[in-house]
């Protein structure tokens, strides 16, 4: 008994040992990892500064961080890691029970393709009236496309789709620009409702010196006149997230998101020869200010929703100029009370897209859009558009909250705006209404 009890005491003194020595080590490894932490600069955006002249307790709202403060250390490479889901949240907050829209809607951005009866039973789960379908294409693509919609003309509004080249002809070539316009009057006078440019357009075809072609180029005045002489609107997307503009590095929140991650996937136009964001600004402005009667829709906030400044001083200088919100949500939800007053006060020039498809997912997407426009619920995930193999949302890696529309203004955004463009798709918005007694 007494060496059993000899060997107990050994072991536990053991013991007290191994977890004295695991608690030093754990203070050592907690005290270098802060030695570390108090090693690393503070990245001069992280603290931005008033400037001079800015009083205490007046607001200023800070520039973007220059191109260069955001390189990445040298050597870094991206590390190729699956960006994850967003954890879970355990927070305990109030959700309203979201099924289906508030008010029926317009989509005025979907990728839809050739309508199918799976496409109208999914808009008819989630509450989408009517749709545009952005991939009418030209040609025998959107009579296709026309052909296949005609048993639903009501519900769906055919976009034709701006391209560089038209039946052989280029937009370098001698020609384009009449038959450009040609082939826009052929569309609407079939049934098209109206065009579709993708972001293409300023960062993609070329002048033979190299340069970018530009949405205010002389060649396609014939195309934004031709848009204007049947009155059919212009879904236009110009630019794209300012984060692709900036360096691939760990400290582009795109990149945190999960964007890049992949191997070869280095899409994004620092310094490769690509125009500038303020370039392709420009010729949007340009644009506007040379086709008064055109009216433009410019897709995703006008690829400005990281300035509500310049939203606003674009709507407020061009009558023209309308704006939609298809994945911008991410970033709307952000500041969801700024957004809420400024969605109130351009009530009128908003309209509602998503950039879905067929295949979006309702829970995932479609209804988180709802949840955004018409609640407050707060810190839910966003509709992504875009997810990465590890089921990040690419765009964004936070949760929002919803900016709780009044009901008057809902209604603009959802469907009144646009049937001012596409009246055709009145008919479907009356008739939901009337089945839920909402007139």
């Amino acid at each position: 008994m007494t060496c059993l009890r000899s060997v107990s005491l050994i072991l536990a003194a053991s013991a007290l040992v191994a977890v004295g020595a695991q608690t030093a080590d754990s203070r050592a490894a907690g005290q270098a990892q802060r030695r570390r932490a108090d090693r690393v600069a503070t990245p001069v955006y992280a603290v931005p500064r008033a400037p001079a002249g800015v009083k205490e307790r007046q607001t200023w709202i800070p520039e973007l961080p220059s191109m260069e403060a955001l390189e990445p250390p040298a050597g870094w490479q991206p590390s190729g890691v699956e960006v994850p889901w967003m954890p879970a949240t355990l927070l305990r907050l109030p959700r309203t029970n979201i099924v289906r829209a508030k008010f029926p809607v317009i989509d005025f951005h979907l990728h839809a393709g050739n309508t199918t009866p799976q496409l109208i039973q999914l808009m008819d789960r989630i509450g989408v009236a009517a749709e545009v379908n952005l991939n009418g294409g030209i040609g025998t693509s959107i009579d296709a496309a026309l052909k296949a919609s005609g048993p639903y003309r009501d519900r769906v509004a055919d976009f034709m789709t701006w391209i560089p080249d038209v039946n052989g002809i280029g937009i370098n070539d001698p020609g384009y620009s009449s038959a450009w316009a040609a082939e826009l009057e052929r569309g609407f006078k079939s049934g098209a409702m109206g065009l579709k440019v993708a972001k293409s357009m300023g960062l993609g075809p070329k002048n033979p010196d190299g340069s970018f072609i530009q949405a205010d180029d002389p060649r396609l005045d014939a195309g934004w006149d031709m848009c204007a002489k049947y009155n059919k609107p212009v879904m236009i997307h110009l630019s794209d997230s300012i984060g692709r503009f900036y360096p691939v590095s760990p400290s582009n929140e795109r990149y945190e998101a999960g964007l890049w991650h992949g191997s070869g996937d280095d899409a994004n136009y620092y310094k490769n020869g690509s125009p500038s964001h303020e370039q392709i600004e420009r010729a949007r402005e340009n644009m506007h200010a040379k086709h008064p009667r055109t009216i433009f829709v410019n897709a995703h906030m006008a690829m400005l929703y990281y300035d509500p400044a310049r939203v606003a001083a674009l709507l407020d200088k061009y009558s023209n100029a309308m704006i939609e919100t298809a994945a911008t949500l991410q970033d709307l939800g952000r500041a969801p009370r700024f957004w809420r007053e400024f969605i109130i006060k351009y009530q009128d020039r908003i309209l509602f897209g998503t950039d879905g498809n067929p295949g979006s997912d309702p829970d995932t997407f479609w209804l988180p859009h709802f949840r955004f426009f018409e609640t407050f619920d707060e810190y839910f995930e966003h509709p992504a558009q875009i997810r990465t193999a590890g089921g990040s949302p690419g765009h964004g890696r936070w949760n929002i909250s919803g900016v709780g529309l009044p009901d008057e203004v809902l209604r603009k955004v959802y469907y009144l705006n646009a049937l001012k463009y596409l009246p055709s798709l009145r008919d479907p918005i009356n008739r939901q209404l009337a089945a839920r007694g909402l007139r």
